[in-house]
């Protein structure tokens, strides 16, 4: 994992799209910025470990229905506009759900896991305006984790987040997303 990290292969972060036929990734500088890498399901044992932690934390029956593991970069400038870990924003605000496909995977649990701190007033917190304009800061060891879906199986508004723009320094965050079966 460290050796993969320190390769530097961050790739540029896309959005997907998906609809009934397929799923496409798309570039949208104006909305996303960072950077990552992604690594194989149980890829090491220090992946594996993660993943079952994630999957113990949440009662799941098993690790498989952790995505892969994504660890984000933040350089300076860099964000993620408001969005649905779920589906995608409409433009009255509402959340989209994407039909259930082989080509999609509807994200019901996130977990981001801040792997550092970034310079005093860098800026990089996660934001929740639906919550009460909660911000999350950067801080490692800090985590937050959030359902994206009610009771009902819809997506849930207020897990609409954004990742602030870093001001100074470098963010390093880690996904982890619990997908339907």
């Amino acid at each position: 994992m460290q050796s993969k990290i320190d390769s530097g292969k961050f790739e540029k972060s896309f959005v997907d799209k998906v609809n009934a036929e397929n799923s496409e990734s798309t570039y949208d500088t104006q909305h996303r910025t960072s950077t990552f890498l992604s690594f194989g399901k149980r890829q090491d044992t220090r992946i594996a470990a993660m993943e079952q932690r994630a999957a113990d934390l949440l009662g799941c029956w098993t690790s498989q229905l952790v995505e892969p593991l994504q660890l984000v970069r933040y350089l300076p400038g860099q964000f993620f506009g408001v969005h649905h870990d779920m589906g995608d924003l409409d433009d009255d605000g509402a959340v989209a759900l994407p039909p259930k496909t082989p080509y999609s995977k509807r994200r019901l649990v996130t977990i981001f896991c801040y792997q550092n701190e970034v310079e005093q007033g860098g800026g990089g917190s996660t934001y929740f305006p639906a919550c009460g304009d909660l911000r999350v800061s950067p801080t490692p060891g800090r985590a937050v984790l959030f359902a994206n879906v009610l009771a009902n199986g819809e997506p849930d508004p207020r897990t609409i987040h954004a990742g602030e723009a870093v001001k100074k320094g470098t963010k390093y965050g880690l996904n982890m997303w619990i997908c339907e079966e």
